[in-house]
Parts: C-alpha cells; sequence; structure tokens
C-alpha cells in the first residue's frame, strides 16, 4: 500500500486490552446452549466520547454515530472546541472521509486498510464492535463451552480466530479476543457500565485495543468510547454527506 493512512482514519476505521489470552479445554457445543442478548435495529444513534492513542500521538475528541443496520456507518467528528474536523461515512466496502482540516477527503478500500494493519477488517466487524455484538453470527462450526461465570464462544472467520466471553447472569458480550493466525496481531475488546437502553442492555463503554506489527516494530492502537444518548429506532435517519467541490483528493 503506497499511501499512508490519515490519523482520523484509523481512529475510526478500526475498533480494537493488549494481553493475549490462551483458552484450554474448550470442546464442541451446540450453539443452543448460548443464549446471547444482542442488538437487533434498523437505525442506531449515539454521542460519542473518544479518546485514542498510538505510541505519542493522541487524539481525544466527540462523536455523533448513526447506524443503517448492515448498510451505513456515519461519523460526524469534533475536537473540544465543537467544530467539526471529520465526517466518515463507510459503507459495506468503502471508507470515505472528509477532512475539514485540511480541505481533503481519502476514499479507502478494505483490503486497503487491512493490508495497513496486516489485520481483516471489514463493515461487519465494525458493526459489530459498536453495537457489543458477536463478530460474527453463530453457526454449526462455532463452539460453545462454559468457563467459570461465563459462556465462551469460539469462531474462525477466514484468517481471524474469535473468542467472545459472554456474562452468564446479563447475557451480554463482556470481552472479545480476536487473533490474526498468519501475522499474530490481535485485538481485545472489552464492554462495560451496561445499561438498559429501547428494552436492551447496552454497554456504554467500550475499550479496544489493536497490537499490530508495523515497519518499525509492534504498535498498539488504544481506543476508548464511553457512549451517552443512546438511541434504536425504526425510524430512517438522516446521513448528510457531501464532499466540497474545493476539497482535494488524499493520493
Amino acid at each position: 500500500m503506497n499511501r499512508k493512512l490519515p490519523l482520523y482514519l484509523l481512529v475510526f476505521t478500526v475498533f480494537f486490552s493488549s494481553c493475549k489470552k490462551d483458552i484450554v479445554g474448550i470442546k464442541s457445543g451446540k450453539k443452543e446452549n448460548v443464549n446471547i442478548e444482542e442488538i437487533d435495529f434498523d437505525y442506531f444513534l449515539t454521542k460519542t466520547k473518544v479518546r485514542y492513542s498510538e505510541g505519542d500521538k493522541q487524539v481525544n475528541g466527540n462523536a455523533h454515530i448513526r447506524i443503517k443496520k448492515d448498510s451505513l456507518i456515519w461519523f460526524s467528528v469534533s475536537p473540544s472546541i465543537g467544530l467539526e474536523a471529520t465526517r466518515v461515512m463507510i459503507t459495506k466496502d468503502t471508507a470515505i472521509v472528509i477532512n475539514r482540516m485540511d480541505k481533503e477527503y481519502y476514499i479507502f478500500n478494505f483490503d486497503e486498510i487491512s493490508r495497513y494493519f496486516n489485520f481483516k477488517v471489514d463493515f461487519e466487524l465494525i458493526q459489530s464492535i459498536l453495537l457489543g455484538n458477536l463478530a460474527r453470527p453463530i453457526d454449526d462450526n462455532t463452539q460453545v463451552a462454559k468457563e467459570n461465570n461465563y459462556y465462551l464462544v469460539k469462531q474462525k472467520s477466514g484468517p481471524l480466530d474469535i473468542q467472545s466471553f459472554v456474562l452468564m447472569d446479563n447475557k451480554k458480550i463482556e470481552t472479545v479476543l480476536i487473533n490474526e493466525n498468519a501475522t499474530s496481531n490481535f485485538m481485545t475488546l472489552k464492554y462495560s457500565e451496561f445499561k438498559e437502553t429501547s428494552d436492551y442492555l447496552f454497554p456504554k463503554v467500550c475499550q479496544i485495543n489493536l497490537t499490530y506489527k508495523a515497519k518499525k516494530g509492534p504498535l498498539v492502537t488504544s481506543i476508548n468510547l464511553q457512549h451517552n444518548r443512546v438511541e434504536i429506532s425504526d425510524k430512517p435517519l438522516k446521513f448528510p454527506f457531501n464532499i466540497p467541490s474545493k476539497y482535494e483528493a488524499f493520493k
């Protein structure tokens, strides 16, 4: 990949604790053995505080996030001063970023993003991370086991090994470990502060770490999302997105 991904795209196209846990004693189980409360929706919106760090880079800000199920993810991002700095539209195959500070826009497909991080990234993964749902649907190859107060759901999706820890008491996913076999790059998600939202329990806080190999050695991207004013609706939302004619394409 010849182009260098901008910082804004790193923040909002990869949402991925930076310790890897080995799981032992997993046995195959029927999918009926685990009952996970996942959020079903037509439209989703939230106002979210974002803290991002990668090495010596740090960004704090506020994001308005909107999702049309299995179709669109939209962000409007502002620093603490309140003016919009970035707007992002993610579709099933493309991420488009408007950088208002530099009057530029960027268009990337998921193959490019995945090559940058040496880690498979797609629309479904980003959507599931924002909602606290399973990264992949349960199928006949899914393995389920009991681990203390958790159900452990083990899945394989292409190059990714995915392990989800589901709390038995509230049936919500608390921890997700994702490892890419070919590169040993891995991601950990931690969900907390579950609150009742439109008849669902929704995690207000998500801590994401992605550890991946770069030219200078291993890098850890850390993102903390604190969701506020969460709404789940069946009423259509607007996804305003227009690239000003004077903005230049980033190459």
